[in-house]
Parts: C-alpha cells; sequence; structure tokens
C-alpha cells in the first residue's frame, strides 16, 4: 500500500469539515511525518471574460475579503485541532473549487485528497455537478471522501422477508 505522507485537506468551513480533517489527521497519525495542507478554494468574485458586461463595481476587494476571512478560519482550525506546525501548511486560493484542489494536489505532489461529502441529492448532484466526483474524476492521487454525517447514521433498508416461491 502507498504511503500518504502528502495529504491535501480540502476544507470548505461546512459540517463535513471537521469529519474530514479527522480522517485525514487519522492517515497521518499512520505515517511519521506526514505534512497535512489545509486548503481552501474562494470563488472567483471577478466576472468571467465572456460576459459582456463589464462589473459595475470592482470586485476585486469583495475576493481579498473573502482570502483574508478564510485565512483567519484556516488558522482557528488549525488551533483547535492542535496541528504540529511543522507538519502543516495552511492555503487558500481563488477559482473553481474542484480544478484548484486538483491543481494543488498536482504541483504539491499530494499522495492523497481528503474532502467531505456534503450528502447532496442526486437530483442536485445531477443539475449542479459535484466537486466530489470532479475530484475522484480528475485527481492526481487517491482521493478520500469522507461522507456527511446523515448518510453515516442512516441504516441500510432490511432486506425483503422472503419472496413467495415462483409455481
Amino acid at each position: 500500500m502507498s504511503r500518504f505522507r502528502t495529504i491535501v485537506v480540502a476544507v470548505d468551513f461546512s459540517d463535513s469539515t471537521p469529519d474530514a480533517l479527522d480522517a485525514a489527521l487519522a492517515l497521518a497519525a499512520a505515517e511519521a511525518g506526514g505534512q497535512i495542507h489545509l486548503l481552501h478554494v474562494v470563488p472567483d468574485a471577478v466576472p468571467p471574460l465572456w460576459t459582456d458586461d463589464p462589473s459595475p463595481v470592482d470586485l476585486g476587494p469583495v475576493e481579498q475579503a473573502w482570502t483574508d476571512a478564510a485565512v483567519k478560519q484556516l488558522t482557528a482550525l488549525a488551533v483547535s485541532h492542535a496541528l504540529d506546525p511543522a507538519l502543516l501548511t495552511t492555503a487558500v486560493v481563488v477559482g473553481a473549487p474542484a480544478n484548484e484542489i486538483v491543481h494543488y494536489a498536482e504541483a504539491h505532489h499530494a499522495d492523497v485528497v481528503v474532502l467531505g461529502s456534503h450528502g447532496h441529492g442526486l437530483v442536485r448532484r445531477f443539475l449542479l455537478g459535484s466537486v466530489a466526483d470532479k475530484i475522484v474524476r480528475q485527481a492526481p492521487c487517491a482521493v478520500l471522501v469522507v461522507p456527511h454525517r446523515t448518510l453515516r447514521s442512516a441504516k441500510p433498508a432490511p432486506p425483503p422477508a422472503s419472496l413467495p416461491a415462483l409455481p
């Protein structure tokens, strides 16, 4: 089995973040000297180039405020989990989440990307796409998707009692 020395934890500050971080810490504990990268992706506030209408406001300060807030949240998350600063890297990047997570994993030679699932239903995933699905398809390394706690607590349906015998 390959060793997970460089672990990228994609953090979106949702209620699935602590579960993903706990899973990453368990992987890191199994590998002495494992490096954890806490990564948050801030959505791009600048309108796409293909739009004809220029933005009436400068969105650069908005994007910078989002980035600054994310840096503070990552720092608080690291402190609350008592992460060793020598084995920790925090990063905030701007762009499309799936693309940026994959690019970060490639650039840092990640052995695994860990992220939490939100537990959205099939219709929403079909309409909006799933960041986790895109990462699984594009990542250059292993991907661990930690199920949302509502999915873990759901009990599977019991098997049917017994089917009537065919004549």
